[in-house]
């Protein structure tokens, strides 16, 4: 097998990571893309006719871009809408009240999203990812205390800590566990970066935690209990570094007023008056590749385990069973790919990419209360409570303090193999059992204002097979050199293709380039 080029991609995977928050200032990378969201890319010479598939927010970058240059662009679309994991549920809940299925947070110090963002004319919020008071709830071994107290006195948990341990709460001891690798990055380069990641990439978190530490079991059952890694504890350590830099205690966040979903819906119209072609009930079947590459549609499969988005049969796409375009973008999740039929088949390398990347699942759920309890009894605005019960982690809004109509409550948010209890049971049962975790927690009086529920499986949705990438031990020196390389005439893009996978920024900047290799 061919070497992976890894090492020459890390000029564009890896400079954009800062331990600098101060979004004021964006690197020389970040400003150039920024440019081209603001002035485009060169004009064609000879327009092409592209056809992008998936009508998410890197395809969606991809035609802006394209159609801008003078290209003929369509995207063509499985679902019936825009957005991909940008998807924000407003039924069954009721008085205007949503939750967001995908993205619900963005880190202030990506700017690329938030550049698109002021070109749209969305408002934003505050996203409160901890209550800044403390007052928000931890349930862990049985014990139930508030934030504050366990920053004071993290022992209180009573996690099996030894030593010099003691006293310190996860979040101190993972940053003395991943320091040696702090240290090798102070200088931000990419030399330090591929030394790196020859040294540790082969490790799972876990692996490293237990090789490199001298950290006890009891210490890194907290880390991964109390940090959310105890699902991702078998993956790549390399990814978790990175979202530990971008993601650090220190970073703020914020949210789109109205829904997430406003960011793509406001995008297509753009797209709409830029000439982009929308073809919606399109699941791309069959590529045959040659100077110009025919792509074979049929109409949206049934699901198993999640509703269809809108009612109704949507119409076949007859009028555009078979399509010819000069160059293809591929948007879709790369295990998505696995029934896609090629003619003639991708490299080896590229086949063997889409067979062994990693992807996650990731579940929510939702529960609306009549009565925002969580801040008339325990004043608690926005942030989150932790829990090793199967619920794990639960979010309340960031919005609407003390509005008398209640509020929709995240009350599970969970990935990899504790996504996958969740993705096993009925729509209902992740309502009835997440309601009896919260009743645990405030108490069984929370059930009387209890309104309705739903949920979101992203490994149950056919159109996105997991929610996000996650690399296993090795791949990145091992496959991440392959993942966006092109054949041909066919690109890949989403968010996946980048190193900020499963964040809008990571999509956008697939979009930019998927745009600027054709």
């Amino acid at each position: 097998m061919m070497k992976s080029p890894w090492k020459e991609m890390l000029p564009e995977l890896l400079p954009e990571y800062t331990m600098n928050h101060d979004v004021k200032v964006p690197t020389k990378r970040t400003q150039t893309l920024m440019d081209i969201i603001d002035y485009g890319i060169p004009k064609a010479k000879e327009p092409k006719d592209i056809a992008i598939i998936g009508a998410g927010f890197s395809g969606m970058v991809a035609a802006s871009l394209l159609a801008d240059a003078g290209h003929r662009v369509t995207i063509y679309e499985a679902s019936m809408r825009v957005g991909g994991r940008i998807k924000t549920i407003r039924e069954p809940f009721l008085n205007g009240q949503s939750g967001e299925a995908g993205a619900m947070r963005l880190v202030t110090s990506y700017l690329l999203v938030f550049k698109y963002i002021e070109k749209l004319r969305l408002e934003t919020f505050d996203f409160i990812n901890h209550d800044t008071k403390g007052n928000e709830l931890i349930f862990v071994n049985g014990v139930k205390i508030t934030r504050k107290e366990y920053q004071a006195n993290p022992d209180l948990l009573q996690f099996d800590t030894i030593g010099k341990e003691k006293g310190k709460t996860a979040d101190a001891l993972w940053a003395e566990a991943i320091q040696p690798i702090m240290d090798m990055l102070k200088e931000e380069n990419v030399e330090n970066w591929a030394k790196v990641i020859e040294k540790y990439d082969r490790y799972s978190v876990r692996g490293y935690l237990k090789a490199e530490t001298d950290l006890s079991e009891g210490a890194i059952e907290m880390i991964e209990v109390m940090l959310n890694l105890e699902s991702r504890s078998n993956l790549g350590l390399i990814q978790q570094i990175v979202e530990t830099i971008d993601h650090d205690p220190n970073a703020t966040y914020f949210g789109i007023s109205g829904g997430m979903d406003l960011l793509p819906q406001r995008f297509y119209e753009q797209l709409k008056a830029q000439g982009v072609n929308f073809y919606f009930n399109h699941m791309l079947t069959r590529i045959d590749r040659d100077d110009k590459a025919t792509l074979y549609f049929e109409g949206s499969k049934a699901q198993a385990g999640n509703r269809m988005v809108g009612y109704g049969v949507a119409a076949e796409p007859s009028k555009h069973k078979k399509v010819k375009a000069d160059e293809v973008i591929l948007t879709i999740p790369f295990p998505a790919m696995r029934t896609l039929e090629v003619n003639p088949p991708f490299s080896q390398i590229k086949r063997k990419t889409i067979r062994e990347l990693n992807y996650n699942g990731s579940t929510k759920v939702y529960l609306q209360f009549s009565k925002r309890f969580w801040e008339t009894e325990h004043k608690i605005f926005g942030g989150q409570v932790i829990t090793d019960l199967a619920s794990r982690f639960i979010y309340f809004p960031s919005t609407d303090f003390g509005g008398e109509n209640g509020g929709v409550v995240i009350s599970s948010y969970v990935w990899a193999t504790e996504a996958a209890l969740w993705d096993a049971f009925t729509d209902e049962s992740r309502v009835e059992y997440t309601l009896n975790d919260m009743a645990k927690i405030f108490g069984e009086h929370i059930r009387d204002y209890f309104v309705v529920g739903t949920s979101q499986s992203w490994a149950n949705d056919i159109y996105s097979t997991g929610e996000a990438a996650m690399l296993a031990p090795g791949q990145f020196e091992e496959l991440e050199g392959y993942v966006q390389m092109a054949e041909g005439n066919i690109h890949f893009g989403g968010d996946a293709t980048s190193f900020k996978i499963a964040w809008i920024e990571g999509a956008i900047e697939a979009g930019i380039r998927t745009a600027l290799e054709i």
